[in-house]
């Protein structure tokens, strides 16, 4: 029987993380979350310039890739990772041109941009989350790094094949400020 075919971004993975039913909704209607002005603004100035100037102030091993899109067809996990460097042993950079009041909500994408680049590329040495040219997060790769995304993307899919949205526990304080409570079957009033 052939396997059914899963298109899993790395955000998909960390919205997860926050509610298990926003990939679901993704997947099952493709309404996405529509941009900010702010995520348009940072988009047009975090240019391929500004990806190298962070590479070089990160002091990175060259070659520089930028802007790389990765596919990984065993477990249907893409996306564009913004700096991938170095040669036999790499780090990737996730760069944001704007501060959050909060980061770790980014370690899954982060891990998910070293997952692939680990299975596409070479073997990831580190994973460096950098906002406003500050870096944010520096992971240096393990193999349970690995393996926990791996776990992530099985359980994403368990969740995408379901034909009911996955039970949750939001509370209205939670769902208040989703974009998806407008579509949401759970969104807890």
């Amino acid at each position: 029987m052939p396997q059914p075919y899963y298109s899993i971004s790395p955000s998909m993975l960390k919205q997860m993380d926050f509610c298990p039913a926003i990939p679901w909704m993704i997947s099952k209607t493709g309404w996405i979350e529509p941009p900010t002005e702010s995520m348009r603004s940072a988009k047009e100035e975090t240019d391929a310039s500004y990806k190298e100037r962070i590479a070089s102030s990160l002091g990175l091993e060259k070659p520089y890739r930028i802007e790389i899109c990765l596919r990984d067809r065993e477990t249907g996990l893409s996306g564009c990772i913004d700096i991938a460097a170095g040669s036999k042993r790499i780090t990737i950079v996730e760069a944001k041109r704007y501060r959050r009041r909060r980061s770790q909500h980014f370690r899954t994408q982060l891990l998910a941009y070293a997952y692939l680049a680990n299975k596409q590329i070479a073997p990831v040495e580190r994973a460096i989350l950098v906002m406003e040219e500050r870096v944010e997060l520096d992971i240096p790769i393990t193999r349970e790094h690995i393996e926990t995304i791996e776990k992530k993307i099985a359980r994403l899919k368990q969740i995408l094949d379901r034909e009911d949205p996955p039970p949750v526990n939001r509370t209205p304080r939670e769902c208040t400020p989703c974009q998806y409570r407008r579509i949401c079957p759970l969104a807890a009033t």
